[in-house]
């Protein structure tokens, strides 16, 4: 399998809006449940289990230990958001994205009806329900069922445009590479590459 080297190809970076709600998620959000989750009762008066007795030190603790927590939770998600990849090989195509990895045969792509699109006009083709997936705004990867009822591979972060190829088998890919249109290309090209032969 050869790696697709034009940087056109490859799919984007998520972008400041996904990178700011995973950094909320995963640590804002957490470390101010912990500290509610300790000062109501502080502030209510009821007796706490304190560590050596002392309220300052179980206050440090479990604060240093919700942000240690958040903050390895926080780099290993941000690591799997980052880990992208497209491959185009003979007659395969193969898409990383986080957690997931979808190969779909060139053979069953509808490459005629593929087209590059913006979701804003197509609603048909925005994702509804999450089968198998890690979505956060600005950022979708995985398995999901669109609007048109298909069940697709996503792997799509907050640009506007984004390629989707039907296929013929049991699922679509909706893919934002950098250029959805030179994508597009390539697997035309690849495709009638392998009628030939």
């Amino acid at each position: 399998m050869d790696q697709a080297v034009d940087p056109r190809l490859q799919l984007s970076a998520p972008g400041a809006r996904a990178r700011t709600w995973l950094l909320a998620l995963c640590i804002i959000l957490p470390i101010v449940a912990a500290m509610f989750g300790v000062a109501i009762p502080v502030l209510r008066g009821q007796p706490l289990d304190l560590i050596a007795g002392n309220l300052a030190l179980t206050l440090a603790i479990t604060f240093a230990g919700a942000v240690l927590a958040c903050f390895v939770l926080w780099r290993v998600m941000a690591w799997f958001m980052d880990r992208r990849s497209l491959v185009l090989a003979p007659g395969l195509l193969e898409v990383r994205s986080s957690f997931y990895r979808c190969r779909m045969p060139l053979a069953d792509m509808k490459l005629d009806q593929a087209r590059v699109v913006d979701l804003d006009e197509h609603t048909e083709l925005k994702t509804t329900i999450k089968t198998n997936g890690f979505s956060i705004p600005g950022f979708h990867s995985g398995w999901f069922l669109l609007r048109n009822r298909r069940r697709t591979f996503v792997a799509i972060a907050d640009g506007r445009r984004k390629l989707w190829v039907p296929g013929s088998g049991r699922h679509d890919l909706l893919l934002e590479p950098v250029d959805p249109a030179a994508l597009l290309a390539r697997l035309r090209e690849l495709a009638a590459g392998s009628t030939r032969s």
